[in-house]
């Protein structure tokens, strides 16, 4: 009785180290490498033609991938630098090369301009959400259909207020949704509000710090290897480049990973040079909906935009989008 007993626990034992082997395996690959060498692309996506509302430059990729095509929101500069915000689709990246520019009117009846979209599927309110910047500042607009690029209904307000300065980013878990923002107080930081799923797209709390001594554009996603949530911010001490943030929470608190997790010190080019700096991008999701998953943050595809222009005005700077892979 007592043999059988110990060859019970010797299994049990043998199972549970089997397990926590197995769990702690997972874990390692899971595990943000924090200094990936990066495949570079080709561009897929140019600026538009001589005169066009995106004539110099096409900037702040926001991609979903539904009813079998990339849908693609970005901006686009002009040659007065008023920029605007557009639409694309293709059936592959390398598709949209070729694809219509299609200008979006959605500032309302604002004259100036409007950007930097961020686009995901909302399933509670069975609805697809655009958030910008625009006549309104935090704005949003919504459509039931993606494929018609006519259909967007907005600007509506977020409702948000307090340094909400540019570069608006929404995520939400099971029970909040989490708007992140670079603030125009000249902090450096990045700024984090939330509401409840019911009261979405307003009912926004206060601004809390969630990652000091940054710059601009923080987008965020949650690893499914891992369970954790990532942060990228673009940061510029050294040229354009990300930095990349860990959380087991939306709410925080952050812990930095890499200060230079997509840089120009790491790109491996398989194209040519079209870049030599890491700018706004965003990683193409495994899901369309507002929990923003990717498979795994060692494997991503992150659209950015790229330029190799030297010292010229910001609004002058002819920014392409392409790909760039951590992985082979």
């Amino acid at each position: 009785m007592i043999n059988r007993k110990i060859g019970i626990f010797s299994i049990g034992l043998a199972m549970l180290l089997g397990t926590m082997t197995t769990m702690t395996s997972i874990a390692a690959n899971a595990a943000a490498n924090p200094n990936p060498t990066w495949q570079v692309g080709s561009v897929c996506f140019y600026n538009g033609p001589t005169n066009a509302w995106d004539a110099v430059s096409v900037k702040d990729p926001s991609i979903v991938y539904a009813n079998g095509k990339y849908h693609l929101f970005y901006t686009g500069y002009d040659k007065t630098g008023k920029f605007q915000m557009g639409y694309a689709s293709a059936s592959t990246i390398n598709g949209l090369s070729s694809a219509q520019h299609k200008k979006l009117n959605l500032n309302g009846n604002g004259t100036g301009s409007y950007g930097a979209p961020q686009v995901f599927y909302m399933e509670s309110k069975q609805m697809w959400y655009l958030i910008y910047q625009g006549s309104l500042g935090a704005c949003y607009a919504t459509t039931t259909n993606i494929d018609d690029p006519n259909s967007w209904s907005g600007p509506k307000s977020l409702g948000a207020s307090g340094n909400m300065g540019w570069d608006y980013w929404v995520i939400c878990d099971d029970k909040y949704a989490y708007l992140f923002n670079t603030p125009s107080d000249g902090s450096h930081n990045i700024y984090c509000r939330k509401t409840s799923l019911a009261n979405f797209p307003n009912g926004w709390g206060p601004a809390t710090v969630a990652v000091k001594d940054t710059f601009e554009g923080a987008c965020v996603y949650k690893s499914k290897a891992d369970n954790n949530y990532y942060m990228l911010v673009e940061d510029m001490k050294d040229n354009r480049y990300y930095e990349l943030h860990q959380a087991s929470s939306l709410s925080g608190p952050w812990t930095k990973v890499s200060e230079k997790w997509a840089s120009s010190h790491n790109l491996s080019y398989t194209a040519n040079k079209w870049t030599n700096r890491v700018s706004h991008g965003e990683i193409l999701r495994s899901g369309i909906n507002q929990k923003l998953e990717i498979n795994d943050i060692n494997k991503v595809d992150f659209l950015i935009q790229g330029s190799t222009d030297g010292n010229v005005a910001y609004e002058k700077i002819k920014w392409n989008l392409g790909i760039i892979k951590n992985y082979k």
